[in-house]
């Protein structure tokens, strides 16, 4: 037992959730920048990383449910860029038992459709996870654009 009263393989344990929720938010982003390149194959993976009665809202209002979200990313992403590219940074991951939170600062560089430059967005995404039995997945995903 350290300091905290946690043992040496509860300490383990949770390490290696976080190492398993960064995975999975590093894969959304990589998958994400993917829609504009083959939108069908990037829906089916984002399949993956959600649970069925996932949350999110990217700015534009709220959507509910795997289904929902996976279609207004592909369908919007496409819709509005000829390429994505993003980078997150400061990772801050709380784990508590079977679920977990984490905060990630972003940017984003693009280039919209019928455009010759490349644009940068800031933000913050604010998410929640839930261990299922087919490992972590995202619940709720919060992006607020910063300027």
């Amino acid at each position: 037992m350290n300091e905290q009263g946690i043992s040496d393989e509860q300490q383990i344990s949770r390490v290696n959730d976080v190492l398993q929720l960064q995975a999975i938010k590093a894969t959304y982003c990589e998958i994400v920048d993917a829609c504009t390149r083959d939108s069908g194959t990037a829906a089916a993976r984002l399949a993956g990383l959600f649970t069925e009665d996932v949350h999110a809202d990217y700015g534009m209002g709220p959507l509910n449910g795997r289904d929902a979200v996976i279609e207004f990313l592909v369908n919007a992403i496409v819709a509005n860029n000829d390429s994505l590219w993003h980078a997150i940074h400061t990772p801050r991951i709380d784990v508590s038992g079977d679920t977990a939170t984490g905060q990630w600062t972003l940017m984003v560089r693009m280039k919209q459709k019928n455009s010759t430059v490349f644009d940068t967005l800031y933000g913050r995404y604010f998410d929640e996870f839930r261990r299922t039995h087919q490992g972590w997945r995202i619940s709720s995903v919060r992006f607020i654009q910063e300027v």
